[in-house]
């Protein structure tokens, strides 16, 4: 999801935004939009990625289909700018939003791993708030996420715990709602690369730690918003990553601790030339839940940001529900 608001922003400030943890592959891009708080910086912003949808027992996953839907909120009222000060005025981002998932793990097998796909859908309303005055409202289907190749290991058996581990090239199409004629919108227009690497490592069956490790590469938009004035821009290229640990209180139920870090590794850029200040950086932490079982499963995360440079600082509720269908007869 883009959001480019560049005339509104000079206003406000000169300164420089989807398993079975056992059973099948996963993966989410969070549904969130970001407004960046400087003059040059509003026009360019990092696409939606996963944020904090991912978490707990991550790295588990077997031969099988797997079904999910991310209902997903975020809700943001301050902007920073890039040394984290925040923009005066009230300038609010709402995004309330859906993604569907279905992954496959099949039982054919390269480098010892378990060879998949998966698929993602996002549905998306924004809302944008900003303190001249200019609102927008757009809703819709956002970029599909492609994922034509994962790598699923079985779980080894690692000192007296279980490790796991996936890696998958995940690709976004810029097929989701988009128009250069508005300043808000929810598709992207340009490609994005984001495969990534998860494990866990499970101790004594009721402890866990789990991580995900993005990395983020964007195409150039030759079509970008023409109230900008500008012929390109590009997203400079970022590190993002989930993390959480977990305990389970009682059967089939985990209580823990997650959170995601976005990095900007590298400028944004206008008309081909770099865009100077205008990295990215946010950190997102707070408690979460999961419970179910028999193929079943439930989480509810929720994370306040901190931290935060040329984007919105805000708070995130996402829930997950997850339907595990294994292949019958498979084995590690």
């Amino acid at each position: 999801m883009r959001v480019d608001i560049i005339a509104a922003l000079k206003q406000t400030s000169s300164r420089s935004w989807t398993r079975s943890v056992k059973a099948v592959l996963t993966i989410c891009t969070a549904i969130m939009g970001c407004i960046s708080t400087t003059p040059l910086t509003a026009q360019v912003q990092l696409p939606s990625v996963n944020l904090g949808d991912t978490n707990f027992e991550d790295g588990f996953a077997g031969p099988g289909f797997l079904l999910e839907e991310f209902p997903d909120v975020y809700s943001a009222s301050t902007l920073k700018d890039s040394k984290g000060i925040t923009v005066p005025g009230t300038n609010t981002l709402t995004a309330i939003a859906s993604t569907s998932h279905v992954a496959y793990v099949s039982n054919k097998r390269l480098f010892g791993a378990w060879v998949g796909a998966e698929f993602l859908v996002p549905i998306v309303d924004v809302e944008v708030k900003v303190a001249n005055g200019t609102n927008a409202t757009v809703r819709g289907e956002a970029d599909p996420v492609l994922g034509p190749f994962a790598l699923q290991w079985a779980p080894k058996q690692v000192g007296r715990g279980v490790f796991v581990q996936r890696a998958i090239l995940d690709l976004t199409v810029p097929i989701g709602k988009y128009s250069d004629r508005r300043p808000v919108n929810i598709g992207n227009n340009f490609v994005t690369i984001n495969p990534y690497y998860a494990f866990t490592y499970e101790w004594n069956r009721k402890f866990e730690v789990s991580a995900r490790f993005h990395y983020l590469w964007n195409s150039t938009n030759k079509n970008p918003f023409v109230g900008l004035g500008i012929r390109a821009m590009q997203p400079g290229q970022a590190f993002h990553t989930n993390y959480a640990t977990s305990y389970e209180v009682l059967k089939r139920v985990r209580v823990g601790f997650n959170g995601y870090w976005l990095q900007q590794l590298t400028d944004h850029h206008i008309n081909g030339e770099n865009v100077p200040n205008s990295k990215e950086r946010t950190v997102g932490l707070g408690p979460g839940v999961q419970f179910g079982g028999n193929g079943l499963w439930f989480r509810v995360n929720s994370y306040i940001e901190t931290d935060v440079r040329n984007r919105t600082a805000g708070t995130r509720v996402t829930f997950r529900i997850s339907k595990a269908l294994p292949i019958r007869g498979s084995k590690p």
